[in-house]
């Protein structure tokens, strides 16, 4: 199925950015991956950032994601989560914000969580990537203590790695996070499979065979 025009110009701004790279790189979990992204790089300048925010927009309202409140898990997901509250009140939905801290404030404004949260709000949790999905699980369980009756309305990321294992998706289930992405790191190597970006093909038939034993290894199809 081709990609919807918002989510090709997004991989397009990831390649022109430099937020996706191609080589070796170790990950936090040891593996060597062909691929590294880092959404920081695609929001280096006002313009570039609300690029990135729009492409976070246009998959809220496509199909259509139901919530209350956005938060950003500290520390990328924070000003994703500030860019992508007023983009949508500049569309018309108006949506409270907040994040957390990584260490409770016990003095001043104190608590774990900044924004006006409140009890019964559904909540969307607005990331960079996933790959376990642990972290936003914790970034749920701090919420959840906060307030009353919360409900998830999901996680949405940029970029789905596509390599959580059946307890990571039992464990995001556990607690209803619904995984919502722009892309998927298959759609990403599909699309720039052979394509020449600004004169250059940044993923050619070597680098698409190492993603594939890289992800014939640890990744988990849709």
């Amino acid at each position: 199925m081709p990609l919807d025009e918002y989510v090709c110009e997004f991989v397009l701004h990831l390649v022109r950015t430099g937020a996706i790279r191609f080589g070796k790189f170790r990950l936090k979990s040891g593996r060597i991956s062909p691929y590294f992204i880092n959404i920081a790089d695609a929001m280096r300048t006002g313009s570039d950032a609300m690029k990135v925010a729009d492409a976070y927009v246009a998959r809220i309202k496509k199909p259509g994601i139901e919530f209350d409140y956005v938060h950003g898990a500290a520390y990328k997901g924070i000003p994703l989560a500030a860019l992508v509250a007023a983009r949508l009140a500049q569309s018309g939905m108006n949506k409270r914000w907040g994040y957390d801290r990584k260490e409770e404030k016990r003095h001043g404004e104190k608590g774990a969580i900044v924004g006006d949260l409140r009890d019964g709000d559904t909540v969307l949790i607005v990331d960079d990537v996933i790959t376990t999905g642990a972290t936003k699980v914790d970034s749920w369980q701090k919420l959840a203590v906060m307030r009353r009756k919360l409900k998830p309305a999901g996680v949405l990321v940029a970029v789905d790695r596509e390599e959580m294992s059946e307890a990571d998706k039992k464990l995001l289930d556990e607690y209803q996070l619904e995984l919502h992405s722009i892309v998927r790191i298959t759609e990403i190597f599909e699309f720039l499979c052979n394509r020449a970006i600004d004169g250059r093909v940044y993923v050619d038939d070597s680098l698409n065979r190492e993603f594939e034993e890289y992800f014939g290894q640890y990744g988990t199809r849709h």
